[in-house]
């Protein structure tokens, strides 16, 4: 502290939250006025079905159209020299792995998703893109943040109980 600045502290007792032991309502701890948290219910966790076939990753997607995520491409085993044929189906990108595909990843590695796909669905700049593989079926979707919107909707009114919007 810099010389002669006196600097005043009110002194408070907070007291510890410690999880009871127990569960119910038994194992509440009363807070600041004797009013108990409201407990979330657990979720439900749905059962699997056993390891999915697909392999998903974020990325943001810079000015010339290249996603900033490896990590799919990598799990596909697809390499710098990769060709794929790239169409648009349903709002998304599809790139399937193809020996004489006009299409190819970056030097890098990196999926780069041109011009006119982009603006056919709608993918600016800074936006963060659903990249989905499937290294059974060589293929890597790019999905815009519109489609994923749309595709969980009903999920997520499910989990919030309301209504999709």
């Amino acid at each position: 502290m810099a010389a002669g600045v006196v600097v005043g502290m009110a002194e408070s007792v907070v007291s510890a939250v410690v999880p009871g032991a127990g569960c119910g309502e038994s194992a509440r701890i009363p807070v600041a006025g004797g009013v108990s948290p409201r407990a979330f219910p657990l979720a439900e966790v749905p059962e699997s079905v056993g390891v999915s076939s697909w392999v998903f990753g974020m990325g943001r997607v810079d000015a010339s159209g290249r996603v900033g995520d490896r990590a799919v491409v990598a799990a596909l085993g697809w390499g710098r020299a990769q060709r794929c044929e790239l169409g648009v189906l349903a709002g998304s990108v599809l790139l399937r792995a193809h020996p004489d595909g006009l299409y190819g990843l970056s030097g890098a590695g990196y999926v780069v998703v041109p011009a006119r796909a982009r603006s056919r669905c709608g993918i600016s700049p800074g936006d963060r893109v659903l990249l989905a593989g499937s290294p059974r079926q060589g293929v890597l979707l790019v999905h815009p943040p519109v489609v994923v919107e749309a595709a969980l909707a009903e999920r997520h009114a499910a989990v919030l109980g309301g209504e999709p919007r």
